[in-house]
C-alpha cells in the first residue's frame, strides 16, 4: 500500500521506538521515501547503528533520546527536531512496553509502567505535535501503532491490551478534535509478527499452532506495517481509522 500523494516539501517524520523491530523498519521505509527522520529511543546509544545504515545516507536523520514518561523529555525531543528540520509533520507513535502476566498478579507499578508508556506518553507526544502544527498553521499526520490485543481477548495480556485499546479510542477522539486543523490521526493494529526474538522463544509446534489461526496463512511482517504507514501518510481523506494487519485472524 504505497501512496503517491505525499507532499514533497513536507517530509519530516518523528518515530518513537525506532532502534529495533517495527520502529526501525518504519524509519527505514520513510527514509526510502525521502523523509528526513528524527528517530527516538530511551537510550541514544541504541540508535547509533542507524546513522551508518546505508538507507539513511540520502536523507537527514537525527537520533533523539526520549523518555515517554517525562513531559519535559517530550518537549525537548520536539525542540531538537524542530531546531534541526524546521518542523515535524508526521508522528509515528510506535514505542511500547509489553507485559505478559496473570491479571491477579499485576501490581500497581506494572499497570503504571505499561499504561503510562503505551497510552499516556503517546497522548502527550501527540498533543505536543498538534500544538506545533496548530501554532504554525500546518497540516500533520499521526499514525499510532496499536495491536490486535487492543480489541481481542488474550489471557495474561490484560494490561497491555487495555493500553492498546485505549490507543485505538484515543485515535478516534483526537482525529475528530483535530480534523479542523488539518491533522489526521490513524491507527495500525498488527497481529502476531514473527520477529527474530519471538521465533527463538517459540518452538516450531507452537508457531504452526499460531499460524493455523491465520486465514491468510502467513504471519504479518514488519514491512507490511511500514507500507501501511506510507499509505496513511499520503491518504488525505483518511482519519480516525484503525487498519488491522493480521492476515484475517480477527475476522474469524
Amino acid at each position: 500500500m504505497q501512496s503517491q500523494n505525499i507532499e514533497k516539501d513536507n517530509k519530516v517524520a518523528m518515530v518513537t521506538g525506532a532502534s529495533t523491530g517495527i520502529g526501525l523498519e518504519i524509519s527505514r521505509t520513510l527514509a526510502m521515501h525521502g523523509f528526513n527522520v528524527a528517530v527516538t529511543a530511551r537510550s541514544a546509544k541504541k540508535l547509533k547503528h542507524i546513522i551508518t545504515d546505508p538507507v539513511f545516507q540520502k536523507v537527514n536523520v537525527i537520533p533523539i533520546e526520549l523518555e515517554l514518561l517525562s513531559q519535559e523529555s517530550i518537549k525537548e525531543a520536539f525542540r531538537i527536531a524542530t531546531s534541526e528540520f524546521g518542523r515535524v509533520n508526521v508522528l509515528i507513535n510506535n514505542a511500547a512496553t509489553a507485559l505478559v502476566k496473570p491479571a491477579v498478579d499485576v501490581t500497581w507499578d506494572d499497570w503504571d509502567t505499561v499504561v503510562n508508556a503505551n497510552l499516556k506518553g503517546s497522548y502527550f507526544l501527540s498533543s505536543q505535535f498538534a500544538k506545533c502544527c496548530i501554532e504554525t498553521n500546518k497540516s500533520g499526520s499521526i499514525v499510532n501503532i496499536a495491536s490486535t490485543h487492543g480489541f481481542l481477548g488474550f489471557a495474561g495480556r490484560s494490561v497491555y491490551g487495555t493500553s492498546k485499546g485505549g490507543m485505538i479510542q484515543m485515535t478516534r477522539m483526537l482525529a475528530l478534535e483535530w480534523a479542523g486543523n488539518n491533522i489526521r490521526v490513524n491507527t495500525i493494529s498488527p497481529g502476531t509478527i514473527m520477529t527474530d526474538s519471538r521465533q527463538q522463544s517459540l518452538n516450531k509446534e507452537a508457531q504452526l499452532k499460531m499460524l493455523k489461526r491465520i486465514p491468510y496463512g502467513r504471519f504479518p511482517e514488519e514491512k507490511d506495517i511500514s507500507e501501511a504507514v506510507i499509505y496513511l501518510i499520503g491518504a488525505k481523506n483518511v482519519t480516525g481509522q484503525n487498519i488491522i494487519i493480521d492476515g484475517g485472524m480477527s475476522a474469524t
